[in-house]
């Protein structure tokens, strides 16, 4: 009898060990999985910040050539009528200094 209660201890003492060591082997396995998805989740967040930061950085350059060319039309516009008003006043100009070079001779 004390035999067969012995025998009964190991046998739960096997079973106990092997359960604890099944209990091991799926916390390894659902941390492994929990890392792998972690990962992932990482990866997409990468991947997509990269694309956000790639959207966001393709509109600022547009947004400045706009500027760019926009500045640029202006002074073209201003030089233009800058150019005209020189025309404009270019005769009497001339004849300014034509009186004043034959005033001094």
């Amino acid at each position: 009898m004390i035999q067969d209660v012995l025998e009964r201890i190991r046998q739960a003492e096997t079973q106990a060990e092997t359960i604890k060591s099944d209990a091991r082997k799926q916390a390894d396995e659902i941390l492994a999985a929990a890392r792998q998805a972690a990962a992932a989740l990482i990866e997409e967040a990468t991947r997509t910040a990269r694309q956000e930061g790639a959207k966001l950085i393709a509109a600022e350059e547009s947004k400045a050539l706009q500027e760019a060319e926009e500045i640029r039309r202006r002074g073209a516009h201003k030089a233009a009528q800058l150019r005209q008003e020189a025309e404009a006043r270019l005769s009497s100009a001339v004849e300014f200094v034509l009186k004043h070079v034959v005033t001094h001779l």
